[in-house]
Order: structure tokens, then C-alpha cells, then sequence
């Protein structure tokens, strides 16, 4: 009687056991699948910032060509002809009429202003404004030319000189294709003949470089664009790797953007690009016909242009800057045309 009474006791006891047992892999279950949902479930795009979502996508807002009369009434006859690269001062826009071998000055609103360059420029690649100069690579006749606001040569950075590489051998003949002046007043130097990104003072002096030829990280094929961002990274367009490299400013490799986080898939051949202060970067995707937008992570937040000659369509962009209003000038190439946008 006693022993069965234990026995039925025994029972209740376990079958309690076994369904607390139960209720807690129960409950530990349903905590894994509920982490595993919020980190894979959610949009392959993050979501738009609140700085974004304040001022809104970007829009086109006007063309400048040199064409047409109402912005450029001086000179409506001159064309711009293949252009690959924009700089803006204060009150300036620069660009590289490159089909021309020269410089097109105009106002902010397109008004054109000035020639430079002509007769001494072959192919400019590349422009940055930055401490009342002009720097302009010109890829094919391997310098860097410097003018000052008024248009006046200086003398150039760089001249057909090869690069000494850390053996103390000669490599090859420098040839810029993109220059960017970073916080440090130090010039970032995008060098196709040797495949890296040379670090150069304000005199010429090849401080450093880093990178070399290759796919792997902190390698390069073909770098195109950079961009020196106010929190010190270079942001480098490794064009033909199909990817935005990221280093520090001593050069280390930090990480890398694809585009294959974004709604529009991997990077086809980036270009042109930017850095905002607020960290969002901004590429030209030439055979997308597109621009890009990235966060700090590699999530893209939205493109705009597409294939075509209209208003706000692009036909084999290339070149890109930003001004200090937030506008968005890009070179549209086989359309013969810079074309801005805003907010």
C-alpha cells in the first residue's frame, strides 16, 4: 500500500519533471527561431536613415553642357565633349571637357565663365578644387597640373616621373587618375601604371603609397576614383575588381563594398565618387547608366538615373561631386553634359 502510493508519487513527480523540461527547450526554441528571424527575416536593404528620409531623395535640378543659351550665353557654340570629371570651389564648377583637352569654367548655376588648360592639356581624367587650386590629372600625358583661381599654371605635381617603390627599384611611369586633397592637406594620388594610391605633400614629395596590382584585398585593378572622407578613410573605386576598397590613412585595408548587400546587385564597373560628412557614399555605376548610394556598412539605400538622354538619364556616367549644399554633379559622358542634382 505504502510502496504503492510512493510509486503514484514518483509518477507525478517525473511527469511535472519531464513538462517543466519540456516548457523550457519549449521556450529556448522560440527564443533561437525569434534571434535567427530578426537577424535573417528583415530587408536585404537597410532602411533610410533619418537624415535621408528628412531631405528626401535626390531630383535633377538643371544640365550644364556648354549648348545651351540660358546657361551658357558666352560661349553657346563650345560644347562640352566627353566629359569624365567635376570639381566645385565656392562659387565655381569645374569640368573636364575631355573630348576637348580642356577645362570648362562655369558659375553654380551653369553659367560658363572660362576656358583653361587649352593647348597644354591632352586627356583630362580627373579634378579636385581644394585650397584655391585646380588639380588636374591628365592620365595620358602622366602629370598632375595645378592652377590657381585664376586659371594661372603652376607647376605640376607630377611629370612623367616613375614611381621608387619600397625595394628601391623603379616601377612604373606614374599616371594619375584620381586626385583627392584629404583633412591632412596631404594629396591622395590614384596611379593606374602602377596599380596603387600614392600619398604625395603639398610640394610633390612622395611621402608613401599602397595597394599594387590584384584582386585580393587592399589590391587593385584599375583605381579610378577616390575620395578622402573627414574621418580619415580613403575611400578608393577599384573599378575594374568591381568594388569600393576602404583604408585607413596610413593605408591599411579596413573593408570593402560590393553593392551585393543592395537591391540593384553587385557593382558593375564603379567610378565617379563621395563621401558625405554624415558617412553615405555615393558612386557612378557607368554600366548601370547609374548613381549609387551606400551606407558606412555596404547597405544601399537608393540609386537614381538609368540608360538613356532625357532629363535625369544618364549615358555612360563617370565623374562625381558633391558641393557644400548637398548637390550631386555628375558627368554624364556620351551625353555630352554635366547634369546636378538636389534636394
Amino acid at each position: 500500500m505504502v510502496f504503492s502510493r510512493f510509486a503514484r508519487f514518483e509518477r507525478k513527480i517525473f511527469f511535472k519533471k519531464n513538462r517543466l523540461i519540456a516548457v523550457l527547450i519549449l521556450l529556448a526554441v522560440i527564443g533561437i527561431g525569434g534571434y535567427w528571424w530578426k537577424v535573417h527575416s528583415g530587408p536585404s536593404v537597410a532602411p533610410l536613415t533619418a537624415e535621408t528620409v528628412k531631405a528626401g531623395l535626390p531630383h535633377y535640378l538643371y544640365t550644364i553642357d556648354g549648348r545651351n543659351n540660358s546657361y551658357n550665353p558666352a560661349n553657346s557654340g563650345n560644347s562640352l565633349k566627353g566629359p569624365l570629371a567635376v570639381a566645385v570651389s565656392a562659387d565655381r564648377v569645374f569640368v573636364a571637357d575631355t573630348g576637348h583637352s580642356q577645362v570648362q569654367v562655369y558659375s553654380r548655376n551653369g553659367k560658363w565663365a572660362a576656358t583653361w588648360g587649352k593647348g597644354k592639356l591632352n586627356y583630362p581624367f580627373a579634378l579636385t578644387f581644394s585650397n584655391n587650386m585646380l588639380y588636374v590629372a591628365d592620365s595620358n600625358l602622366m602629370e598632375l597640373f595645378v592652377f590657381d583661381a585664376k586659371g594661372n599654371e603652376q607647376k605640376p605635381l607630377l611629370n612623367k616621373q616613375r614611381l621608387t617603390l619600397t625595394t628601391g627599384k623603379q616601377g612604373e611611369i606614374i599616371r594619375p587618375t584620381a586626385v583627392q586633397v584629404g583633412m591632412d592637406n596631404l594629396i591622395y594620388v590614384a596611379d593606374v601604371g602602377n596599380q596603387v594610391v600614392i600619398v604625395m605633400d603639398a610640394s610633390g614629395k612622395i611621402l608613401r603609397y599602397f595597394g599594387g596590382s590584384g584582386t585580393t584585398d587592399g589590391k587593385f585593378q584599375y583605381p579610378n576614383a577616390l575620395d578622402v572622407g573627414k574621418n580619415g578613410k580613403v575611400y578608393v573605386s577599384d573599378s575594374n575588381n568591381g568594388r569600393i576598397q576602404i583604408f585607413d590613412q596610413k593605408g591599411q585595408f579596413l573593408y570593402k563594398i560590393t553593392g551585393s548587400q543592395g537591391k540593384n546587385g553587385p557593382l558593375a564597373l564603379p567610378r565617379g565618387l563621395a563621401v558625405t560628412d554624415s558617412g553615405f557614399i555615393f558612386v557612378v555605376d557607368v554600366f548601370l547608366h547609374s548613381v549609387r548610394a551606400f551606407d558606412e556598412a555596404g547597405y544601399e539605400l537608393w540609386t537614381f538615373g538609368g540608360n538613356g538622354s532625357g532629363n535625369g538619364q544618364f549615358n555612360f556616367p563617370n565623374g562625381l561631386c558633391l558641393d557644400n549644399e548637398g548637390r550631386i554633379y555628375v558627368t554624364d559622358r556620351e551625353n555630352n553634359r554635366v547634369q546636378v542634382y538636389g534636394y
